[in-house]
């Protein structure tokens, strides 16, 4: 089983891995903030899309040991840009 949430904007820590970098139009309706470059997002748009994934520990009594992560970006630079970690804009 795994959960798919949005994140706040920022960098994942290293328990995170890739899973897929897509590019994406009419998604599904509704506006992003692109954690690159804080543009807005268009999801019923073109624009690209991270999917992060990581094992989890299940708390006491849940089952779920998959996180899913789904993050929006303007453009394919903008993804590019987040992947490549650039940590100086960071906190």
């Amino acid at each position: 089983m795994s959960r798919t949430r949005r994140p706040p904007h920022g960098r994942t820590d290293s328990s995170w891995t890739v899973r897929q970098v897509v590019p994406r139009t009419s998604w599904r309706v509704g506006r992003e903030t692109c954690p690159a470059c804080g543009d807005t997002v268009d999801l019923n748009g073109a624009h690209h899309q991270v999917e992060l994934g990581r094992d989890r520990r299940p708390d006491r009594g849940e089952k779920l040991t998959y996180e899913r992560r789904l993050l929006s970006f303007c453009d394919g630079p903008c993804a590019t840009e987040w992947l490549d970690g650039d940590d100086a804009a960071d906190d």
